[in-house]
């Protein structure tokens, strides 16, 4: 917005990974009308305390995903709404000498313009009120539907940018009012310093041209989002691409909560091997071991992998490891599946130690 600105054997394979498949898919998003919105709790507060300045933005029922201060010295808030599947990112920047409306229009355009607005329909720059924004829908991605509402909003006060993001898949004309009532809730709100004030009093800042920089693409969190959208709709191998660029982004600056995390890498694993790529699935749940060596359902995934490699001694291996870490599962999971069921494992049933194995796992409850 101003200079310096930057802006993170297929029929086989389907039936090893059919039955535990529904462990992993992620809720269903809701409408507006379904979610509890907080509407008593207090808005939250995006505090710059050494720079002064603070974004008062209502945000009752999300949850803060990211809340920090970046390397390039930006402000930066992410936060999620559980409920709705809708996502929100603050980012406030501190400019030499003075921010401006204009910067933000100028910025709102650069994005209408660029290569993610232009591939959305229902586009619309709106610079007419005091909250200049942009919106727009991405239908498809590759193709395959997602219905993916972004709405940038950009407020100007001061030597103060604040740049909010609004995004979420699968969205329907319901949701349209907690988009609304969130850009109805922003304040800026900064504190100059008294040498600034008596600067402000004496004479009027120097006007600059303000330079745009071009929109950073989707962050990981979007990618996950899309992913997850695609998966729903059993589109596993068009789930592949968003997921994997979602990993990829995460080794180099993490932005997902572990929990998120394990989601991408439990569906990304099983996209892969719904799809028959058995060697990409192992090596994505074995990355995930590496990490997070205790998730008993990485474990359970490989130990389907290798079921499906026909390896039944490492699935036995990563099955035991498994049921070792049970109470180490995600707060929204429901138990360990049972393998006796899971038609992963259906070739191996006849074999009297892996029965006796899985038999004896599922015995135990601690």
């Amino acid at each position: 917005m101003v200079s310096d600105r930057k802006h993170p054997n297929s029929v086989a394979v389907l039936v090893v990974f059919t039955l535990s498949l529904w462990f992993f898919i992620p809720s269903e998003p809701t409408g507006i009308s379904q979610a509890t919105t907080g509407m008593n709790e207090p808005p939250t507060f995006v505090t710059w305390p050494e720079k002064g300045v603070g974004l008062s933005i209502d945000l009752g029922g999300f949850k803060k995903d990211l809340d920090l201060v970046k390397p390039d010295g930006r402000r930066y808030l992410m936060a999620s709404h559980p409920k709705t599947g809708l996502n929100v990112s603050v980012t406030l920047e501190i400019v030499p000498p003075q921010a401006s409306t204009q910067g933000c229009i100028d910025q709102l355009t650069l994005i209408q313009n660029g290569p993610l607005a232009t591939r959305g329909q229902d586009i619309k720059l709106d610079t007419a009120g005091k909250l200049p924004t942009l919106e727009y829908i991405l239908h498809k991605f590759e193709g395959v539907p997602v219905d993916q509402k972004h709405v940038y909003a950009c407020l100007a006060q001061q030597d103060v940018y604040a740049d909010i993001h609004l995004s979420k898949v699968q969205y329907i004309q319901s949701d349209a009012p907690l988009f609304q009532s969130i850009l109805n809730s922003l304040r800026l709100q900064p504190g100059p310093s008294e040498t600034k004030q008596i600067q402000t009093k004496t004479q009027s800042p120097p006007q600059i041209q303000p330079q745009v920089q071009p929109l950073a693409p989707p962050n990981s969190r979007e990618l996950l989002d899309i992913g997850n959208a695609l998966y729903r709709q059993s589109n596993y191998a068009q789930a592949i691409p968003p997921y994997q660029k979602a990993f990829e982004l995460e080794k180099v600056e993490p932005q997902l909560d572990r929990n998120l995390w394990r989601v991408l890498i439990d569906n990304l694993g099983m996209a892969y091997g719904m799809t028959g790529h058995l060697k990409e699935a192992r090596s994505t749940f074995e990355q995930g071991i590496q990490t997070d060596p205790a998730y008993p359902m990485f474990h359970y995934n490989l130990a389907c992998t290798f079921a499906g490699l026909n390896d039944l001694g490492r699935t036995m291996q990563s099955l035991t490891t498994a049921f070792r870490y049970r109470k180490n599962q995600r707060p929204d999971e429901q138990g360990m599946p049972d393998p006796r069921q899971d038609s992963s494992f259906q070739r191996f049933m006849k074999n009297e130690t892996f029965r006796t194995l899985v038999n004896d796992l599922t015995a135990t409850k601690s």
